[in-house]
C-alpha cells in the first residue's frame, strides 16, 4: 500500500504518450474479431488511466501550495496538453459507436455507456482546441487569485478559509467586520475577476458557436453528462424551490432571527451565519481528534466503510487543514493505478470540517467501492449522481455525531437539516444566473451583476447586504467558484441534497433499508443516467413535482422533536 507522499509524479512525454493511443485507436478501429476489440478496448484504458492518476498527481499537489513553482509548471503543461487528449476521447467514443461490435459492448457495459460516448461527441471538434486550452488556463488563473488572498484581521494575516471562524462569530461587530474584510478583498480583485469570467463567457460562448449551437448551454449540459434531463427540467424544477422551499426557508430564517437575539427585519447579511446565540457547533478537536473519531464511526457503520476508511488513514490520503498558499475549498478525487481516492479540504474549526469528513468521504467511499470496475467510462456517473454519494453520507453518520461536538450535539443536527434545506434556493439562483448570462453571453460585468441581484432576490429575500456596494450590486457570486470552473453544475448539488433528504427522513423509518439502497446506488452508478438510478433506489426523481413538498413536512417534523434547551 503506497503512501501518497511515496507516489511518484513524473510529467509524461506527451507527444510520445499520444502517438502510442493514436496506435491503440487504430488497433481498436481495425479489429478483427470480438476478442481483440475488447483487449485492446481494455488497453486503451488502462493507458488512460495511466495518464489520469499522473495528471491527478499533478493537481493535488499543486492545489496542496500553489506557490510551489514546480507544480504551477505541471499545472501549466496539463492545462496545454488535456485537450489534447480530450480529443482522443472522443475519437475513441466515435470509433465504438460506429463499430461492428457495437452492441456487443451493450451486451456487455450496458446500453448506458454508448449514450454517454454519443453525448460526448457533442462536446468537441478539433477547431476548439486552443480554446479549451485558453478556459484550463482563464480557470486556473481564477484558482490562483483565490488561494492567494491575504486579509488582515485580528492582528493576523489570514486566507479566505481561516475567516470562517469570525464570520460565525457571536460578536456582531466582529461578524460585521470580518463580512467587510472578507468582500472588501473581493471588491478589491472585481475587475479582475470580471476580466477572467469575461474571457470565459466569450470563449464558451464560441465554442457553443462552433459545435454548431446558438449558446453555450447545450455543450455545458452534454459536459455535464445529462443524457435525461434538460434546460426545461431544470426550470421546473427551480419552480418546485421557489414554491415549496423558499416560504419555508423564510420561516426559518426568522426563528433564526428570534434565536440569536434580532428583529428579522434589522438582520444583515452579516448575521445569518450565526445560528446560535451560544455560538454554532464547534467540533471538539482538531484534525487528529476528527479523523480518529471518524475512523471509529466509519468501523461501526458498515464492513465497506470500515475497509475504506482504514485504507485512507493508513496512505496518507486526506490533506485537511487550511494553510497559506492552499487552494480554497474542498473535493475528492481517484488515482487510478492506486486504485484510491484522494480527500482535500481546508480545515479551519468550524462545523464544516466535520462535513468534509461525511461530505467528501462519502465521495470517496463509492470511488473506493468502483476501484476495480473494468472500464473507467463505465464508472463515470454525472455530478448530481456523485453528489448524493456525499450529502447522503452525512446523514447516514448522524448518529455519531456527538464524538464530534459533545454538547453541541443537537445544534449541529438542526443546522445540518435547517443548512440543506436553506442551501436549495441559493443553489438555484446560481443556476438560473448561470443560464441567464449564457443566454445572453454580449452582458456587460455591471449587467451581469445586476440580473445576479434580481435573481438573488427571487430566492433569497430576506438579504441585507446594509449598503456594501459590491454585494448589493450583485458581485456574491464570484466567490462561488463553480462558477468559472464547473459551469451548470452547481443545480447538481441541489438535485442530491432532495435526494439525500428522502434518505435522512428513511432512516427514520428503517436505516438498514434505506443503508442497502444507498450502497446498491452507488455501485449502480454510472450504469444508468440520473432518472432511472433513483426511482430503482426506492426514492423520487427531485424532478417530480410535489418531490420537494412530499419531503418538507418530515423535516419540519423532526426539528420541532430536537431538544430545544440545547438549542439557543
Amino acid at each position: 500500500m503506497t503512501k501518497f507522499q511515496d507516489m511518484i509524479y513524473e510529467r509524461p512525454d506527451f507527444d510520445k504518450e499520444i502517438e502510442s493511443m493514436r496506435q491503440l485507436l487504430d488497433q481498436l478501429q481495425n479489429a478483427q474479431d470480438e476478442q481483440t476489440f475488447f483487449d485492446t478496448l481494455i488497453a486503451v484504458d488502462k493507458q488512460g488511466r495511466k495518464l489520469s492518476t499522473q495528471g491527478t498527481l499533478a493537481q493535488i499537489r499543486h492545489s496542496i501550495d500553489t506557490r510551489d513553482e514546480f507544480y504551477i509548471a505541471e499545472d501549466e503543461a496539463w492545462n496545454e496538453n488535456g485537450p489534447r487528449f480530450q480529443e482522443l476521447s472522443n475519437l475513441g467514443a466515435r470509433i465504438i459507436l460506429n463499430s461492428p461490435y457495437r452492441e456487443a459492448v451493450a451486451r456487455k457495459y450496458g446500453k448506458h455507456l454508448l449514450e454517454k460516448f454519443e453525448l460526448q461527441l457533442k462536446t468537441f471538434k478539433p477547431e476548439i482546441l486552443e480554446d479549451l486550452i485558453a478556459e484550463n488556463k482563464l480557470v486556473s488563473d481564477y484558482d490562483r487569485l483565490i488561494a492567494s488572498a491575504q486579509i488582515e484581521f485580528d492582528g493576523k494575516t489570514l486566507n479566505l478559509s481561516q475567516m470562517g471562524p469570525y464570520n460565525e462569530s457571536t460578536d456582531r461587530a466582529v461578524r460585521k467586520a470580518a463580512n467587510q474584510a472578507v468582500w472588501g478583498w473581493f471588491a478589491k480583485h472585481q475587475e479582475q475577476l470580471d476580466t477572467i469570467y469575461d474571457k470565459l463567457v466569450a470563449l464558451r460562448h464560441g465554442i457553443g458557436k462552433k459545435l454548431g449551437y446558438d449558446n453555450f448551454i447545450p455543450v455545458a449540459y452534454a459536459r455535464m453528462g445529462r443524457t435525461d434531463w434538460t434546460p426545461e427540467d431544470a426550470k421546473n424544477y427551480r419552480k418546485q424551490i421557489v414554491d415549496s422551499v423558499v416560504p419555508l426557508t423564510q420561516k426559518l430564517y426568522k426563528e433564526q432571527a428570534q434565536r440569536i437575539g434580532l428583529p428579522f427585519e434589522e438582520m444583515k447579511n452579516y448575521d445569518f451565519a450565526l445560528d446560535f446565540l451560544t455560538g454554532n457547533p464547534k467540533p471538539v478537536g482538531g484534525e487528529e481528534v476528527l479523523v480518529k473519531h471518524a475512523s471509529q464511526m466509519y468501523h461501526e457503520l458498515s464492513p465497506q466503510t470500515d475497509e475504506f476508511f482504514q485504507v485512507m488513514v493508513g496512505q496518507q490520503l486526506m490533506d485537511l487543514t487550511t494553510k497559506p498558499g492552499k487552494s480554497a475549498g474542498g473535493y475528492m478525487t481517484f488515482l487510478p493505478d492506486y486504485k484510491v481516492p484522494f480527500i482535500f479540504s481546508n480545515f479551519n474549526g468550524t462545523s464544516g470540517d466535520v462535513d468534509v469528513l461525511t461530505h467528501e468521504a462519502g465521495h470517496a467511499f463509492q470511488g473506493y467501492l468502483q476501484r476495480d470496475v473494468e472500464l473507467t467510462d463505465i464508472a463515470d456517473y454525472t455530478s448530481e449522481v456523485a453528489e448524493i454519494h456525499s450529502m447522503s453520507m452525512e446523514f447516514f453518520t448522524h448518529p455519531w455525531m456527538e464524538g464530534f461536538f459533545g454538547p453541541d450535539t443537537e445544534k449541529y443536527y438542526y443546522q445540518h437539516v435547517t443548512s440543506a434545506l436553506k442551501f436549495l434556493p441559493y443553489g438555484a439562483s446560481v443556476d438560473e444566473f448561470q443560464e441567464w448570462v449564457y443566454e445572453h453571453p454580449e452582458a456587460t460585468p455591471q449587467e451581469r451583476r445586476a440580473q445576479y441581484r434580481e435573481i438573488e432576490k427571487k430566492y433569497l429575500p430576506h438579504i441585507n447586504y446594509e449598503g456594501l456596494d459590491y454585494l448589493e450590486q450583485g458581485g456574491r457570486w464570484q466567490r462561488q467558484g463553480h462558477i468559472f470552473f464547473a459551469p451548470f453544475y452547481y443545480l447538481d448539488y441541489t438535485l442530491a441534497q432532495v435526494v439525500a433528504l428522502q434518505y435522512f427522513t428513511w432512516t427514520k423509518k428503517d436505516k438498514d433499508a434505506a443503508w442497502d439502497s444507498y450502497l446498491t446506488l452507488c455501485l449502480q452508478s454510472g450504469r444508468v443516467p440520473f432518472k432511472e438510478l433513483v426511482p430503482a433506489a426506492g426514492l423520487e426523481s427531485p424532478f417530480e413535482d410535489g418531490a420537494i413538498a412530499q419531503i418538507t413536512p418530515q423535516l419540519e417534523a423532526y426539528l420541532d422533536g430536537l431538544d430545544k434547551s440545547k438549542i439557543k
